[in-house]
């Protein structure tokens, strides 16, 4: 695959990529670098990763999505009155971005995130929030006794090649969720194709092929807004559903991993550039 009109839009663009790596029908077809590679807080797409760990906590019976969050934290709101939204929230409102809040937070404790106001009906509207991927690590903790980063060390990163990446912790000790997480651009290829392959590597199935299958289709009250409005046309289970039939990771300054599934590919890029549009745009244009 020659990654040459990508990389002229690129550069036309004066866009800060720093590089792409492209796997096609299972193998990795082609990369190019702008910087030496190097982990990187890879931002929002490490909500993707919080996402495999939540179906791996369900396909082991560990979580449910109607599991409640207040029951699993053994905790409550700080705020009264706001005590009923607080206790009938799930886990599937702070998988679709639905729990009522509707600005968008980075709580670094448990306590400021149950501060928040739920100003809206749970489920009706969906709004970007870190606090939701936040909370979900905390509830996948309680519930299976490990940090999310150290849930995935057997059951994720070893079976992909990764070597123990370091993910960020709250001040009260939970893996950030949201955020954080340092990969390479070729760790992040390495884990678009595992979504590709619908959780199995290797002949294993690590997570069950129907958590990604639900997770990468639109489970959200979804309204398309924003900078990167053309390519979005849902959302998931932390993963952006986008035109012909794609899905993805969004981080900003330009992280991504866009799976193809028609064309069976993956491409991840690594960025540091406010002009997220224009980054994704050359890479659906290079792809058709």
């Amino acid at each position: 695959m020659n990654l040459e009109p990508f990389i002229k839009a690129v550069e036309k663009e004066q866009l800060k990529v720093e590089g792409v790596v492209v796997f096609q029908r299972g193998r990795e077809v082609a990369r190019y670098r702008w910087t030496q590679e190097q982990r990187k807080n890879i931002r929002s797409v490490a909500k993707g990763f919080t996402s495999i760990a939540v179906g791996m906590a369900i396909d082991e019976g560990k979580l449910k999505l109607s599991d409640k969050l207040t029951r699993v934290l053994n905790r409550t709101t700080l705020n009264p009155d706001q005590k009923a939204r607080w206790d009938s929230l799930t886990l599937e409102h702070l998988l679709t971005m639905t729990m009522g809040h509707i600005e968008f937070s980075r709580p670094w404790s448990i306590e400021e995130a149950l501060s928040l106001e739920l100003s809206q009906d749970l489920g009706s509207v969906f709004c970007y929030d870190n606090t939701c991927a936040f909370l979900a690590s905390a509830m996948l903790t309680k519930a299976t006794g490990f940090k999310l980063r150290d849930y995935l060390l057997d059951r994720l990163w070893r079976p992909l090649g990764i070597s123990d990446p370091e993910w960020t912790e709250s001040k009260d000790g939970f893996t950030n969720g949201a955020s954080g997480l340092f990969l390479t651009t070729s760790e992040m290829a390495l884990f678009g194709q595992f979504l590709l392959q619908r959780g199995n590597w290797e002949g294993k199935q690590l997570v069950s092929a129907a958590w990604i299958d639900t997770a990468t289709r639109n489970q959200a009250p979804f309204k398309s807004s924003g900078s990167l409005a053309a390519y979005s046309s849902g959302y998931g289970y932390y993963f952006w559903i986008g035109p012909q039939g794609t899905f993805r990771c969004d981080g900003s300054d330009g992280q991504f991993i866009v799976v193809f599934p028609a064309q069976e590919a993956v491409a991840a890029i690594s960025s540091n550039e406010e002009n997220m549009t224009g980054i994704l745009g050359a890479v659906m244009d290079f792809m058709k």
